[in-house]
């Protein structure tokens, strides 16, 4: 369920002008301003063949694409151009292996010129080679996923997040027999073939250049 769900039909005075701060068990949302934000949703996508006029031959690999849609719900103070600098969203994934273990990825991404009046997607990726390293599997499936969470985070405070396969807030707590590793990452749109497609769909990824 959304934010802007939960706050209309159980929390009307928190999500009042007032702001107040509004408290899901150990997460808390900020003050200044609130998020609607959907639910993780999944793709299995094939690496783009691309008519280049090379003629190189491969066979296209499963890519795993989860996506969350975004939009600015309220804000105390509303910026005249009606948009944010930058808003941050912290992902967490826990893949099961085929070595029965359950890994835990994360990753920050960094999004700029984000729009007050208009909804916009922010997506990760997994690989083909991480999926198969991971899972032993060819084809990409949200069924080797055990967990999704992330935050989304504007002026150092927490303004909405998301949540799939666990508790909410799972990500803040030590897991048992769940390793946390970097050695399998997890990429934003723009470290993939996908770059390029449907543009105007994601939020804008701040270059590296500039992080």
């Amino acid at each position: 369920m959304s934010i802007s769900r939960i706050c209309r039909s159980f929390l009307p005075l928190a999500c009042s002008v007032a702001f107040s701060p509004v408290v899901f068990g150990q997460l808390t949302l900020s003050k200044e301003a609130v998020f609607d934000v959907g639910d993780p949703e999944f793709d299995d996508l094939q690496s783009p063949n691309i008519n280049d006029g090379n003629g190189k031959n491969f066979k296209p690999k499963d890519w795993l694409e989860v996506e969350v849609k975004l939009q600015v719900q309220k804000l105390k103070d509303e910026p005249k151009d009606k948009y944010l600098d930058e808003i941050k969203v912290n992902w967490n994934v826990v893949v099961k292996g085929q070595d029965r273990k359950k890994y835990w990825i994360k990753k920050t991404v960094t999004y700029v010129n984000f729009p007050t009046d208009e909804e916009q997607y922010v997506s990760i990726y997994l690989s083909p080679n991480t999926l198969k390293r991971i899972t032993g599997k060819d084809r990409a499936s949200k069924s080797d996923l055990e967990a999704i969470g992330g935050e989304i985070e504007w002026n150092g405070a927490m303004v909405g997040f998301f949540n799939h396969g666990a508790k909410k807030g799972w990500w803040r707590d030590s897991l048992k027999g769940v390793e946390v590793t970097q050695k399998f990452p997890l990429l934003d749109k723009t470290q993939t073939p996908f770059a390029p497609l449907w543009y105007d769909r994601y939020a804008e990824v701040k270059p590296k250049n500039n992080r």
